[in-house]
This record gives structure tokens, C-alpha cells and sequence, in this order.
């Protein structure tokens, strides 16, 4: 092996953890992104649904209060927030950021993605005694 093959050899190695430790910080926020709960698309539903639609479509509620002669379901949901596409999108796009900037994006990107988390909201669902839906109501963020 020449002289030039080893210092060639020995220059990368010393520059191997280095070069690992920004394909870990590359990860962190487009990970985040994807990993952003998905919202639920409150304007799916109708007035006239009945609570079995609407149960099969969300799940159970968290809770279930009678107000006057109606009963409501009261749910804790993330209702707004990029989409599946919208976070595949967002995601692919701070990896590319991450890889052409040699991961210096992340200090963008990170504090960025802690501080627009998607927030539950309080929605409630409230039947007539037939179980049809008769009013929808999402509260602001707690």
C-alpha cells in the first residue's frame, strides 16, 4: 500500500464518527413529522348520522354527559394538522434540507416541529333519543 492509499484511508476513518453523527442528527426532525398524529376530518360528519357511524369512524368516546334530553359523546381529538401527504411531503423535504445543509437544518427544523405539535381539542357529539346526530361542537385546545 502506498503512502497516499494509508493517509487517504486514515482521513476517512477520522472522519467516519463524524460523518455518523450527523446522519443520526439528520433524523430527527423528519422523523417528528412523521410521526405527527394524523387529524380527524370533523366536517365528515352530518347532521342526521347515527352515533354507530360516527363511533366506527373515531372510536369510543372518552366521556358521555347527558345535556337536557340529548346525550353527547365527548371525545379528545387531534382535529387539525397536516395530512398523511402533508407529513409525507414535510417529512421528505426536511430530509432533503437535512442531507444538502450536512444536517445544520436541524436546528432549524427541530425546535420548529416541537413547537407546532398538533393539540387535542375537546369535540363533542351530541344524539337525539334516536341516536342522530343533531349537533358537533370542537372546542379550542386546552
Amino acid at each position: 500500500m502506498t503512502r497516499t492509499n494509508a493517509m487517504a484511508i486514515q482521513i476517512r476513518i477520522q472522519w467516519f464518527p463524524a460523518l455518523c453523527l450527523v446522519l443520526l442528527v439528520c433524523g430527527c426532525s423528519p422523523v417528528m413529522e412523521a410521526t405527527r398524529p394524523t387529524p380527524v376530518d370533523t366536517s365528515q360528519f352530518a347532521v342526521g348520522e347515527s352515533r354507530v357511524q360516527v363511533v366506527e369512524a373515531i372510536g369510543a368516546p372518552t366521556a358521555n354527559v347527558k345535556n337536557g334530553d340529548q346525550s353527547c359523546d365527548v371525545y379528545k381529538l387531534y382535529t387539525r394538522g397536516p395530512g398523511g401527504v402533508g407529513k409525507g411531503v414535510i417529512a421528505a423535504g426536511e430530509g432533503a434540507a437535512d442531507v444538502v445543509t450536512l444536517g445544520l437544518a436541524e436546528v432549524l427544523f427541530t425546535p420548529i416541529e416541537a413547537g407546532t405539535r398538533n393539540a387535542k381539542h375537546t369535540v363533542t357529539f351530541c344524539y337525539d333519543k334516536d341516536g342522530k346526530l343533531v349537533s358537533l361542537n370542537d372546542a379550542p385546545p386546552e
